[in-house]
């Protein structure tokens, strides 16, 4: 067996990564080129459009970063493969936001088997190897489930658990930045067209008291989707996930943007605080 901390230098080798480079390169120059056929005069879709492109392209960021703190760092294939699933994980959420102005999927459909199903219609995943393929479908599939797949492969499994976070921390710098700024603009996209309004939902307080995530039909009101996006927290994979979170006070943003002095939502707030300094001391 080949000792992983030693780079593999043969001929075979360096040619195998020049080939995975120029797969996601072409990915990259497809994904731009695909994203440009929504352009046009409708400046709330372009709005929403762009949103989705620029958060793709942090997620790819994000991947890299908290793989990279990984010993997947000497495995540039899994690399190539993890920044692929970033790349084409929302890939449904355009045609999703055309044809039906909302990115709520129980308003419209699954995003992220559109995604699969856009992915398999444009063959863009032939140049790779067939397991490597299944495990960027798997990953770009299951990437928005409430839970892990059971019977998922432990490589599709790591490189599903890097996406998940990757996604979380990208959307919360999406939802922080928009929750400080909603009195320039509203985006009822980015709120999925829940009304904002001072109530929350018991049942939602519950799950975070459970340390349990909070599921998408338990939502009535957009305090709801902020105390469900605090919840996150309890689906965290990795130390340096925990750490990005910590760095960029993405908890604290989000309860600043709920009913203050509320007991519950003190208390849901406080366990998931407290989590994070678990996840982060590796306790």
């Amino acid at each position: 067996m080949k000792n992983i901390d030693r780079q593999d230098t043969t001929p075979k080798t360096a040619a195998k990564k020049m080939n995975l480079d120029s797969l996601l390169s072409n990915l990259k120059k497809w994904f731009d080129a695909y994203i440009c056929r929504f352009d046009g005069d409708d400046a709330e879709l372009r709005k929403n459009i762009d949103l989705k492109a620029d958060h793709t392209r942090h997620v790819c960021e994000n991947i890299k970063d908290i793989a990279n703190s990984l010993s997947l760092a000497r495995s540039h294939q899994d690399l190539i493969i993890a920044e692929t699933a970033a790349l084409l994980h929302d890939i449904g959420r355009f045609e999703q936001y055309q044809r039906y102005r909302t990115f709520a999927d129980q308003k419209s459909e699954d995003h992220a088997a559109l995604g699969v199903r856009i992915i398999r219609e444009n063959r863009l995943l032939g140049g790779f190897d067939p397991e490597s393929a299944d495990v960027i479908l798997q990953a770009v599939a299951c990437h928005n489930r409430l839970a892990l797949p059971r019977q998922a492969g432990a490589r599709s499994l790591l490189i599903l658990k890097l996406l998940r976070d990757a996604d979380k921390v990208d959307i919360w710098r999406v939802v922080t930045d928009y929750y400080r700024n909603t009195s320039d603009s509203r985006n009822k996209a980015v709120e999925l067209d829940l009304p904002d309004s001072d109530e929350y939902s018991e049942a939602v307080c519950q799950s975070l008291l459970r340390g349990e995530l909070v599921r998408m039909t338990d939502l009535r009101t957009l305090n709801d989707f902020k105390l469900l996006q605090i919840g996150w927290i309890y689906d965290i994979n990795f130390r340096r996930t925990f750490e990005l979170v910590k760095e960029n006070k993405y908890l604290e943003a989000i309860h600043d943007q709920l009913p203050q002095q509320i007991p519950e939502i003190d208390a849901a707030f406080a366990r998931a605080r407290a989590y994070l300094d678990q996840g982060i001391n590796g306790v």
